[in-house]
């Protein structure tokens, strides 16, 4: 039977939850020993990315996309940092910035499955939509 990264990812979640740091550095060293005996040491890259998910899940933290057309000052980061806490209510919400001029002004938000796009580009698309009607 094959496992998947998800599957093993779980795996060593649940091994090392409210362990000490030896007693997860042990862990971890016989779950890359059952990796190798099932000849999955090739899955590491995906069982990382799924562990990091289960970590954050668990934890209550997501993480979040701010696409602008600047650069986005830190207390804007803020703001929106506390925002998106409130409407997805999570923990901690991880930020990443990125800058695109295409979309002209304002902000798209991207977090879990969501997409807030309060773009200036996308309300010029909305009202020309309107006044074609």
């Amino acid at each position: 039977m094959k496992i998947s990264p998800k599957q093993y990812a779980e795996s060593l979640y649940q091994t090392v939850q409210g362990k000490k740091d030896s007693d997860i550095e042990y862990a971890i060293e016989n779950f890359v020993k059952v990796l190798q005996i099932n000849s999955d040491i090739n899955k590491l890259d995906k069982i990382a990315e799924q562990f990091c998910k289960i970590w954050d899940r668990e934890k209550g933290i997501i993480k979040a996309e701010v696409v602008s057309a600047k650069e986005l000052g830190k207390e804007i980061v803020e703001l929106l940092n506390s925002y998106i806490t409130k409407l997805s209510g999570a923990e901690k919400v991880l930020i990443k910035e990125k800058v695109d001029k295409n979309i002209l002004g304002g902000a798209i938000i991207k977090y879990e499955d969501k997409i807030l796009d309060g773009s200036l580009r996308n309300s010029l698309s909305e009202l020309r939509s309107e006044m074609v009607k």
